[in-house]
C-alpha cells in the first residue's frame, strides 16, 4: 500500500483547493500563481507513473496497456471531475434556493431546472463509469477487469481518507 501515501500527497493539492471552503479568499496576483498549472501536469504525470505501476504489478500488463489504461482512467477522472463541480454547483443553488425566502411554490419554480440538471448530470456521470468500463472489458480478462475494480475502489478509497485527514487537520 506504498502507493497510497504517495497518491494522498499527489492529489490533495488537486482537491482541496478546488473546495472553496478550504482555500483562502485572496485577489489573483500574476506571477508565482501561474506555476499551478505546471504544478497539476507534474501531479498528473505522476499519478499516471504510479497507476501504470500498479496496473502493471497487480494486473500483470505489458509497460504499453498499462500506459493506455492509465491514460484512459486520467481521462475518466478529469471528466468527472468537471460534471462533480458542476453537481456541486448545483446543489449549492438548491440549497440556496430552498433555504432563502419565497413560498414553497416559488422554490418549486426555482428549482425544478437545477433538479432536471442535476439528474442529467448524474446520468452523465454514471454513462461515463459503464462506459470506462466497457472501454477496459475488451482489453482485459474477466480477473484482470476484477482487480482493476478493486484497484479504483482502493485509489478512491486512499483520496476519501486524504481529504478527511485534511479536513481533521484544519
Amino acid at each position: 500500500m506504498w502507493y497510497r501515501t504517495i497518491l494522498i500527497s499527489l492529489l490533495l493539492p488537486l482537491v482541496l483547493p478546488a473546495q472553496g471552503r478550504f482555500r483562502e479568499e485572496r485577489p489573483w496576483r500574476p506571477g508565482p500563481g501561474l506555476r499551478a498549472a505546471p504544478r497539476r501536469d507534474r501531479i498528473r504525470t505522476r499519478l499516471h507513473e504510479i497507476r501504470s505501476r500498479k496496473l502493471q504489478a497487480d494486473l500483470g500488463l505489458p509497460a504499453d496497456k498499462a500506459n493506455g489504461i492509465a491514460d484512459r482512467w486520467g481521462q475518466f477522472d478529469e471528466e468527472g471531475f468537471a460534471r462533480r463541480q458542476q453537481m456541486q454547483g448545483l446543489r449549492q443553488q438548491m440549497k440556496g434556493t430552498l433555504l432563502g425566502p419565497g413560498s414553497e411554490q416559488d422554490k418549486n419554480r426555482a428549482v425544478q431546472p437545477l433538479v432536471e440538471q442535476l439528474t442529467r448530470l448524474q446520468q452523465q456521470q454514471e454513462d461515463a463509469r459503464k462506459q470506462f468500463q466497457e472501454d477496459l472489458r475488451g482489453t482485459l480478462t474477466p480477473a484482470q477487469q476484477a482487480r482493476f475494480l478493486m484497484l479504483m475502489e482502493d485509489f478512491k478509497r486512499a483520496l476519501l481518507e486524504a481529504i478527511q485527514e485534511r479536513r481533521g487537520e484544519r
